[in-house]
């Protein structure tokens, strides 16, 4: 078992709204659910879609990562639970992944904790494409979330 962690990007999907209405449509016909045309009472028991969640990056054993997300948007709290990651704290960790390459002299100079640790080959690279979708979908109403499992 090792550590696996996820960016992901949330939405609720409003009833109402018909921006939504594609979307709601979309994931009701690929679970094979197709609401009636009028809803009778409200009945709790008819499925309804309300919200979408799309993995934005997923990493295994970045630890470094693992511990900056802990530090600046857990409070220090390591528990796995999902927890939200603003546009600013995107901002930040970009600027401190920008200062690191790939080499793990540079990443031990500028993102790592320890004088051992290596990243794998692109990590860097492709966290910083993770955090340039994760701050697209932001700016179209999706919230973003980091959560880790051990």
């Amino acid at each position: 078992m090792g550590l696996d962690m996820y960016l992901e990007a949330k939405r609720h999907v409003a009833p109402c709204d018909p921006r939504t209405e594609p979307t709601r449509r979309a994931i009701g016909t690929a679970i094979g659910y197709m609401p009636p045309k009028e809803k009778p009472g409200q009945d709790a028991s008819l499925l309804e879609v309300s919200g979408v969640t799309v993995r934005v990056g997923y990493w295994r054993k970045f630890d470094a990562l693992h511990r900056w997300f802990v530090s600046n948007v857990q409070e220090g709290v390591d528990d796995c639970r999902p927890a939200f990651v603003s546009v600013d704290t995107l901002i930040e960790l970009e600027g401190k992944l920008e200062q690191a390459s790939d080499a793990s002299v540079s990443a031990s100079d500028h993102f790592t904790a320890d004088v051992d640790e290596t990243l794998e080959d692109g990590e860097v690279d492709y966290t910083l494409k993770v955090l340039h979708h994760a701050k697209q979908l932001q700016e179209q109403g999706w919230d973003i979330y980091y959560r880790a499992s051990w």
